[in-house]
């Protein structure tokens, strides 16, 4: 089970997802957008839909039959991909995380990224539980109570 999953398991007061998305329709959306995106990412999708996590972050979410564009206008993971393609074009990347700051998958490898206010890559880790725990865990979690033993 992912790191981040787990965590919410603790501390479901810290999380709040959106909504199981179906497997089918997460790879349907992937089909019309033409991505290809690590399977850990979509299983978040899958299990939790996305959602806010901690206080200030929040994973995008796919539009997908279920949640029609415009039920999530704010946390529209292809508006805020498409408002900043110039810039995320030019690294090579599509951001799935925004908050304190950006996160994203570099699609020519799959690696899961951060990014600076300037859009250059500043991290990059080969798993979202990696991802999650030298970035927003690292973060946030002590200050939760969720400390680098439990993993």
């Amino acid at each position: 089970m992912l790191l981040l999953l787990e965590d919410a398991k603790r501390r479901p007061e810290l999380f709040d997802w959106f909504g199981a998305i179906p497997r089918r329709e997460i790879e349907d959306w992937l089909l019309r957008h033409q991505l290809e995106l690590p399977p850990d990412i979509i299983e978040l999708w899958h299990v939790t839909g996305g959602g806010d996590v901690f206080e200030s972050e929040t994973i995008l979410r796919p539009t997908v039959a279920s949640y029609p564009n415009g039920s999530f206008v704010e946390d529209d993971i292809e508006s805020f991909n498409t408002d900043h393609a110039t810039e995320l074009n030019r690294c090579g990347v599509y951001v799935f995380q925004r908050g304190v700051f950006l996160s994203a998958v570099r699609l020519r490898d799959q690696y899961f990224v951060t990014l600076t206010k300037n859009y250059v890559i500043a991290e990059w880790f080969s798993s979202l539980d990696e991802w999650y725990a030298n970035t927003l865990r690292a973060e946030f979690g002590p200050r939760y109570g969720l400390s680098p033993n439990d993993e």
